[in-house]
């Protein structure tokens, strides 16, 4: 089974399946370290600020992503993730635990069944997903090779 790319999971819409009415539509993400994972997908709502944590998404398809209702849409506020636009990683630099620079995160492969990310990938070559520290407004950090 082929990884997705988070590339090609923005721009979809998030279904509810009480509803079957599109509730949102994936802007970003926000992820954590230990084991690397998306923790939350960044989502366009009505409301600014909006997210879905991981453990709230029912399936990732090929079409559209699935959550229960649109209960599982939660304000950034009232999680205790950090999934602003500020904090998306891709586009960061990527900086290893030692300070150097090695590139510009240019999109994450993950397994669309738990979350866990795979490998990052930068422009020349990919770094597997274990190796990822954290992420914030300024850079991307991974673990000296």
């Amino acid at each position: 089974m082929t990884m997705p790319l988070f590339s090609q999971t923005q721009g979809r819409g998030v279904v509810g399946l009480s509803t079957a009415e599109t509730l949102a539509t994936v802007t970003g993400l926000a992820v954590a370290a230990s084991p690397a994972r998306i923790a939350a997908l960044r989502v366009k709502t009505k409301n600014p600020g909006t997210l879905i944590t991981w453990n709230h998404v029912q399936a990732l398809g090929p079409d559209a992503i699935t959550v229960r209702s649109a209960d599982d849409i939660q304000s950034e506020d009232d999680t205790k993730t950090r999934a602003d636009k500020q904090h998306d990683p891709l586009g960061k630099r990527v900086l290893t635990e030692t300070g150097q620079d090695i590139g510009t995160l240019q999109d994450i492969e993950f397994d669309a069944t738990t979350g866990h990310i795979q490998r990052l990938i930068l422009a020349g070559q990919d770094i597997a997903g274990e190796r990822l520290l954290g992420a914030g407004s300024y850079a991307v950090i991974v673990a000296a090779p």
